[in-house]
């Protein structure tokens, strides 16, 4: 990140946070255990802070990518003290309806899973209701192209006006196949197109995730599962594999805040989400300026 400078022309967004508390409990995707979450209203520049109030002394974990330590099949972070597991989702809805400012207090280390996709969060949302704060939005913004590669995977962000992610989803499953997605994020798409499509989990891998201590909160109710022979459950869109994919890199650009930048992806995770973040990071300008919503 060079400088903080203000972009002219427009009117300015306006940072929010939630208009009062809500709360939810429910089960975790991969520990299994049943945890109470509570988002709370926070001041303007507070970002997504994380709370573990099970903890001596409630330590506190920023939503920053400097804080990822695992992005083995989650985006978990931590502070040396404290992790939380499986932030993707509930960030992707956070800064999908455009809350800035929000403390998340958890008495465990992993967010609920909802339906695991991101609408549970998206309702709980609506339910608590957004206040603006009188104080602009900060867009990170490219002035250059920044791209990272391993393995087959491939990301590029390239400079824009607004967010937008180009996803294409390869595979050689027989049932799967190749995905195609395109979306330019706004409140209105994130809600109607995104926050709906749930993680997939080909079933021949459920045993080996269950052996390394993942997984063990799925079911048909909040997982995609296919077999070689079809899905074992109906799909909530015809491509919701891809829509998903596109989920989770909204949610961990969202460790950046708002990003202004058009993301092309081909087979990326968690993983490579956290490299182009870190190239972002050292070719971008934090600008106070004219949101796209």
């Amino acid at each position: 990140m060079d400088h903080l400078v203000e972009e002219e022309g427009g009117t300015l967004t306006e940072q929010q946070t939630l208009r009062v508390p809500v709360a939810y409990t429910g089960k975790t995707l991969h520990s299994g255990i049943p945890v109470c979450m509570r988002l709370l209203p926070a001041p303007a520049h507070t970002g997504i802070v994380f709370r573990r109030t099970d903890l001596p002394g409630e330590p506190e974990i920023p939503a920053t990518v400097e804080h990822i330590v695992s992005t083995n099949r989650n985006t978990t972070l931590g502070n040396g003290v404290a992790q939380v597991m499986t932030v993707e989702h509930l960030i992707a809805a956070l800064r999908g309806m455009g809350v800035d400012n929000v403390i998340v207090e958890l008495d465990a280390g992993e967010i609920p899973l909802g339906d695991g996709s991101a609408q549970t969060f998206v309702d709980i949302l609506q339910k608590a209701g957004l206040s603006k704060q009188a104080v602009p939005r900060r867009y990170f913004r490219l002035h250059k192209a920044v791209w990272v590669s391993k393995n087959g995977s491939h990301m590029i962000a390239l400079p824009a006006e607004e967010l937008k992610i180009t996803y294409t989803f390869v595979t050689d499953h027989p049932v799967v196949g190749t995905q195609f997605g395109e979306y330019t994020i706004t409140e209105t798409v994130f809600e109607r197109e995104l926050a709906k499509a749930r993680t997939l989990v080909f079933g021949r891998d459920i045993e080996c995730l269950q052996q390394q201590g993942l997984g063990r909160g799925g079911d048909l109710d909040c997982v995609v599962i296919v077999d070689d022979d079809g899905y074992r459950n109906a799909l909530r869109y015809e491509d919701e594999i891809v829509r998903h994919k596109i989920l989770d890199v909204v949610g961990d650009m969202g460790l950046l805040g708002f990003l202004r930048a058009h993301i092309f992806a081909v087979r990326s995770g968690h993983r490579l989400n956290k490299g182009l973040m870190q190239e972002i990071r050292k070719h971008s300008n934090l600008t106070i300026g004219v949101g796209n919503r």
